[in-house]
């Protein structure tokens, strides 16, 4: 095997001079392995690469591999002495901490638990596993807890909130963030998460900030007097030194070109990464270097492999005469037969995307698109695949996508991300600009964008779309293609879309959200309309016919007409349209009210897709699920579901045949006329046993996967998302290509899916913009997760067992989670001891979470005793969950109410918004409505994750009174009915982002009451959409940024800062104080003491004379 290493000979030489400070000389231009999660104890360095522990000695030399597994393994940490290496690894299927000898043997895992545990270091006196996780937590944070390298129970450190920590030599004390924000994509954050140092002393409780940057310091390593840590004081991440004894801050390295990563001390060493490599710092002199790195073999999942794409695929359309299915997957377009014949990949680029193959109505060739040109252009291919592929356009840049071919096989209209409508000459390759759009719906995906619903005429003279004006209405436009000119066929009152022209050219056909029946809210006076969809026939010429005319058992030529149009035996079509009174001549078809989509005029039947489930708005926020594929029959008026749970469909050009696409598959339809079909099942297969269908044989496809090939094309796709997409054309003025060369220089090194995940999350972040996302995409290497079950409890270590110390007991009714120890007939007491699960011992020397593997939802016998040694036993049987989220959130949340009610008198009101979307709109309405007639309110915002606008909620709670009624038998009652007019304040902090952002942002400008809490996430640059790439990662693209009414940008990388600011003190958290919670309480107590909420009283009763 060909080896491999970091270095360049200028390195090497580098190696064998005396060490220099980092500024002085950069390591070698990356492109060798890339090396991650290092640590360093004595002679030995330990590191991360291709997601397997390695070591090598601190001098450099030839690596050795320790571990070689299915998962990934991280964050290694030698224990001080250097025999033991923690670290966290998700070997059998979570992500939990392990513990070997230095030279790899003796692998154990010590944790259990579903939450993820990540190492984070040692204890230095104890020989404790020092390691984070939100296994305690009900929302957005986590804490460290420490573990014996022998297993058994976890013990928690007394920090509400921690994410890293390195304890003091003595262990008497501990330096850490309360954040760790280092695999977020942001650099140059400022935000209300930038990261401190704090330092808390175990004796005295005392907690102190010892860093006040504006920006991120972070990773605290204590050695000897000082604590060393990264920061970006400087823009670039650099190693910075604090003096214990006088509190002053120095400069240690000086990079200026890649950020340092990572840094992990040991004795009076640090270790770090920086531009892929490992350099050692050494803290007595100040002086570092690289660490020369030799890997003895090629990474396996870099090698190229053969593999089954089929649950990559992402298009699929079919052949004019419905022989074949043309579907696009992992990058490459196939043909595949309905039924005999091989597959053929018709394009074979490992290298290159191609996406949305379109077939030519003449079948003759294949349209798709590709990068292999560097940008993504418009390419057709003959229709079996042996020719060379023909470039049709030339774009500078785009994303153009939704390919359809003219009837007459000569144009191929798409769209792209300027909302353009566009058509391309196949013989010329002249591409001719249709519209634009002035407006784009919020929350879609990029292929959902305008102008995307178009259809040609059957003519091929005209096309039909739909756009959005300026006054957010979207209306029926048509084009000619000949002059160009664009006519609006809407009336502008209601929203139409989803235009599609009969076979005969005589009506078209679209969507329109023009049937209103209210669903009213079973609280208040509150109405939703949903299910507003209805599908309309516009008659195009003056004197044409309907689509539905009036029935008689006269009209037989009409049906003769009719029968000939279903055998697709039509004279050639003209099609012409008069303007005149074009809205006076539209017709609903009959059909129910629903949310039809994605239409297509068969000869004698209309297909579309209809769903009760989804979020079926100018939003669709959440992507729609599968729906059902319903048929309208023109003669015989009627509709009927053909098949559920489709994902797509699309109808061949003769309107004899379809495909349709489930999450099971891909099946080709033959649409008879005249055959009444039966409902089908969304699995292609069942049910469609007639001989009219055809389920696809997709065992064949396949093709070879060249994994640098890729990931160099899937780096590359990133980096043009953002250059097309960001909101901001300039990109924060940043000079975008030299930044993807100065990332690119990685791609010949990396040796997995996860290291490319982590340079183009470095790239995306040189934005220095919120939402910036990457998702790993597929892995070759990857262990089985494995559910583990818990009970709803918290646990101490006593006598060798496990002993309850608290029960959950507050069951989510809305998200039917109950408490699996609080239930009705279960007797189980705080203070009991776990004897057995499922007769098998329980004993502490083991994980309690171990005992539970695969047991989530799962029926459990429990063995329970008032006593360890058991001589009382009580069984219970229960069902373990899978996660404790949820019972510890609402466990919290009543704590927090009864601790606001207590304290106020019954006078004050809580209310938690979790997040600006389903969590808040579950959450609300059970507190909102049992509370309105308190004096204060005490909305709290704290870790709100965010969603959609919060002004949802916040109109509710600015309800004013307007007028009262009074009644004979009743108590006076108010208009609104559920309105208070309280006193309000709203809790925030740290951990409250983008929708939680903007509802202290938007709770302030509404002038609501006083802010109270720490400063906020800062991250008001939103995404509407998710880019899956050719791998199945996923990236965003930031394509939207709030401004102020004043025209000024506000709380993007700076957060809300509170009217009244309050942190939490970890000793005061330890006894239960929440000094916010209690700030709210005392802020409102104090409104209400200067300004009571008084009800008026009604007059006197009219007396009549």
């Amino acid at each position: 095997m060909r080896s491999t290493a970091v270095s360049t000979v200028a390195v090497l030489c580098l190696a064998v001079s005396l060490p220099v400070a980092a500024g002085d000389r950069e390591a070698a231009a990356p492109g060798g392995p890339l090396l991650r999660f290092p640590d360093v104890a004595g002679d030995t360095v330990v590191f991360t690469y291709g997601e397997d522990i390695w070591s090598v000695p601190a001098g450099g030399g030839t690596a050795r591999r320790l571990t070689d597994d299915e998962g990934q393994e991280r964050h290694p940490k030698l224990s001080p002495d250097g025999s033991l290496i923690a670290f966290t690894g998700d070997v059998d299927g979570n992500p939990d901490v392990y513990v070997m000898r230095a030279d790899g043997s003796g692998l154990r895992r010590l944790t259990y638990h579903p939450e993820a545990d990540e190492v984070v270091g040692w204890h230095p006196t104890a020989g404790t596993i020092l390691f984070r996780s939100s296994r305690s937590s009900w929302s957005r944070f986590d804490r460290l807890f420490l573990i014996s390298p022998e297993g058994g129970g976890v013990e928690e450190l007394p920090l509400p909130e921690a994410g890293r920590g390195c304890f003091s030599p003595d262990g008497a004390r501990i330096a850490y963030n309360q954040i760790a924000t280092e695999d977020r994509t942001w650099k140059r954050y400022h935000g209300g998460m930038a990261q401190d140092i704090r330092v808390y002393d175990f004796a005295t409780a005392e907690d102190r900030r010892i860093t006040d940057h504006s920006g991120a310091d972070r990773l605290p390593m204590w050695i000897g007097d000082a604590i060393y840590f990264a920061s970006d004081r400087t823009g670039t991440m650099n190693i910075y030194r604090y003096d214990t004894a006088g509190g002053g801050i120095t400069q240690v390295t000086h990079h200026t070109d890649f950020d340092v990563l990572r840094p992990s001390e040991g004795g009076d060493r640090v270790v770090y990464e920086h531009g892929g490599a490992l350099w050692l710092l050494d803290t007595s002199t100040g002086s570092t270097a690289p660490i020369l790195v030799e890997i003895p073999t090629e990474p396996r999942e870099a090698r190229p492999y053969l593999k089954n794409v089929r649950e990559f695929i992402t298009d699929a359309a079919i052949s004019p005469a419905g022989g074949r299915a043309v579907v696009a997957a992992r990058g490459e377009v196939f043909t595949v037969p309905r039924e005999h014949g091989e597959i053929r990949n018709i394009t074979r680029t490992p290298g290159a995307r191609e996406r949305n193959p379109a077939w030519s109505p003449d079948g003759e060739r294949i349209a798709f698109l590709s990068d292999r040109s560097g940008e993504y252009q418009i390419w057709v291919v003959d229709a079996a695949g042996t020719s060379e592929p023909r470039q049709l356009t030339s774009r500078q840049r785009g994303y153009p996508h939704t390919l359809r071919w003219s009837p007459d096989s000569t144009r191929i209209a798409f769209t792209d991300e300027t909302l353009a409508l566009l058509w391309v000459d196949v013989a010329t390759g002249r591409v001719t600009v249709v519209d634009r759009a002035e407006v784009e719906p919020m929350d879609v995906g990029p292929e959902a964008k305008p102008i995307s619903d178009f259809a040609w005429s059957p003519d091929s003279r005209y096309i039909a779309y739909s756009k959005i004006g300026r006054d957010q209405v979207s209306n029926i436009w048509v084009a000619a293609v000949d002059t160009g000119t664009t006519s609006n066929l809407s009336s502008g009152l209601y929203n139409d879309f989803g235009p599609v022209f009969t076979r005969d050219g005589e009506h078209l056909l679209f969507v329109s959200n023009r049937r209103f029946d209210p669903t009213f809210c079973d609280f208040e006076w509150e109405m939703v309309y949903k299910d507003v969809a209805g599908i309309y026939a516009l008659t195009l010429r003056r004197d044409g016919p309907p689509l539905l005319p009036l029935r008689s058992d006269e009209a037989a030529a009409t049906d003769d007409a009719q029968r000939s149009r279903s055998a697709g035996e039509a004279d050639p079509v003209t099609v012409q349209i008069d303007l005149d009174g074009i809205t006076d001549r539209i017709e609903a078809l009959p059909l129910p009210r629903g949310n039809y989509r994605q239409l297509a005029a068969g000869a004698d039947t209309l297909y579309a897709l209809d769903g009760e489930d989804g979020d079926f708005n100018r939003f669709e926020f959440r992507e729609l699920p599968p729906r059902e594929l319903v048929a309208f029959s023109f003669e015989e008026r009627s509709d009927t579901v053909l098949v559920d749970g489709v994902i797509d469909y699309a109808l061949a050009a003769d309107g004899l045949h379809l495909v349709y696409r489930t999450e099971d598959g891909i099946a080709i339809w033959d649409t008879e006329p005249g055959h009444e079909p039966a409902r089908r099942t969304g699995r292609p297969g069942e049910g469609l046993e007639d001989d009219r269908s055809f389920v696809l044989d997709l065992a064949g496809l396949e093709t070879t996967i060249d994994p640098i090939a890729e990931w160099t094309q899937v780096f590359w796709e990133a980096w043009r998302i953002e250059r097309d997409f960001f909101y901001d054309p300039n990109l924060h003025g940043l000079d975008w290509p030299a930044l993807g060369a100065k990332y690119a220089r990685f791609l010949p090194g990396l040796s997995c899916a996860q290291d490319l995940h982590f340079i183009v999350g470095e790239l995306i972040s040189e934005l220095s913009t919120s939402h910036t996302y990457v998702r790993v995409g597929d892995r070759r290497r990857r262990a089985p997760a494995v559910e583990v079950g818990l009970l709803g409890a918290d646990w101490t270590v006593d006598r060798g067992r496990y002993r309850l110390a608290k029960i959950y007991r507050v069951p989510h009714w809305s998200r039917e989670v109950d408490p699996p120890l609080a239930g009705p007939g279960i007797d189980v007491r705080e203070g009991d001891y776990l004897i057995a699960v499922d007769g098998r011992d329980v004993a502490a020397a083991d994980s309690i979470y171990a005992h539970f593997q695969g047991l989530a939802d799962h029926q459990v016998r429990l063995t329970f005793s008032a006593d360890p040694s058991g001589t009382t036993p009580r069984e219970a049987v229960v069902v373990p969950i899978s996660s404790e989220r949820t019972l510890r959130y609402l466990d919290w949340v009543e704590h927090n109410r009864r601790v606001v009610d207590e304290a106020s008198g019954g006078r004050i009101g809580y209310l938690h918004l979790p997040d600006t979307y389903l969590g808040s709109a579950i959450e609300f309405p059970a507190y909102y409505y049992a509370q309105t007639r308190k004096q204060g309110m005490l909305i709290d915002g704290r870790f709100n994750g965010g969603g959609l606008d919060p002004d949802i909620f916040l109109a509710r709670l600015a309800k004013a009174p307007l007028s009262y009624w009074t009644r004979r038998y009743s108590e006076d009652q108010v208009t609104p009915v559920f309105v208070s007019g309280a006193h309000l304040a709203l809790l925030t902090n740290r951990q409250a982002g983008s929708g939680g952002d903007e509802l202290p942002h938007e709770f302030q400008q509404k002038g609501m009451g006083p802010v109270i809490g720490t400063r906020t996430w800062g991250g008001l640059v939103g995404i509407s959409m998710s880019f899956e790439l050719m791998d199945g990662s996923e990236v965003t693209a930031p394509d939207y940024r709030i401004y102020t009414p004043g025209g000024e940008w506000t709380v993007e990388n700076e957060g809300v800062t509170p009217d009244i600011t309050v942190e939490l003190d970890p000793a005061e958290m330890a006894r239960g104080w929440d000094a916010q919670l209690q700030k709210g309480i005392e802020v409102l107590l104090s409104a209400i003491e200067r300004e009571p909420i008084v009800r008026p009283q009604h007059p006197p009763f009219p007396v009549l004379r």
